[in-house]
């Protein structure tokens, strides 16, 4: 299927693409279903790293985890410290609030555009950033207006930037940026 009807269907399509033996960040660990799905994209020989303010989402991606794999390492801080990690060639953000839990623990514009800037600075070449943006919670309107300004500064010599939208569904569906870093 060529036009996709969910937005995980584009991740999926992404992360269909050769980064075996890569370095990837999941930015929003949640309950550790982006942390999975990148552990199998980068397989045995690759490396995953995952943030999150909250223990209950460290401790859910950990569960959902198991012990199938021990090339991850999960890190109970801001997206925003994105780089204590040096070079990375993945990195996806499902912006909003962990499904299951407070709707009150947010992303907010301010850490989400700080860890973006971040994150497109440690980004290798050829390297991808999926931005997943929900709105209906408290912060997503003033996130998304952020997150869009955001990308729209980065030179286009630099990154390609690519903004998909679900046009004709209702309840809010997400939007997913995708940025690859050319050089």
């Amino acid at each position: 299927m060529i036009v996709k009807e969910k937005y995980f269907q584009i991740v999926d399509e992404i992360l269909s693409q050769d980064f075996n033996g890569k370095i990837a960040i999941d930015a929003t660990v949640g309950n550790g279903h982006d942390t999975l799905k990148l552990l199998n994209t980068v397989g045995e020989e690759g490396f995953v790293y995952g943030f999150d303010i909250q223990e209950k989402a460290i401790n859910n991606a950990k569960n959902l985890i198991g012990d199938k794999y021990k090339n991850y390492k999960l890190f109970l801080k801001s997206h925003d410290e994105i780089d204590i990690i040096d070079n990375c060639d993945l990195v996806i953000y499902n912006l909003g609030y962990m499904p299951g839990s407070s709707k009150e623990i947010t992303t907010i514009a301010s850490t989400t555009v700080k860890s973006m800037d971040k994150a497109t600075k440690i980004l290798n070449k050829g390297g991808i950033m999926i931005v997943v943006s929900y709105v209906g919670h408290k912060n997503s309107f003033e996130e998304r207006k952020a997150v869009e300004e955001f990308l729209k500064s980065l030179n286009q010599k630099f990154y390609k930037v690519e903004k998909r939208e679900f046009l004709n569904q209702i309840n809010n569906p997400p939007i997913v940026y995708l940025i690859e870093k050319k050089v």
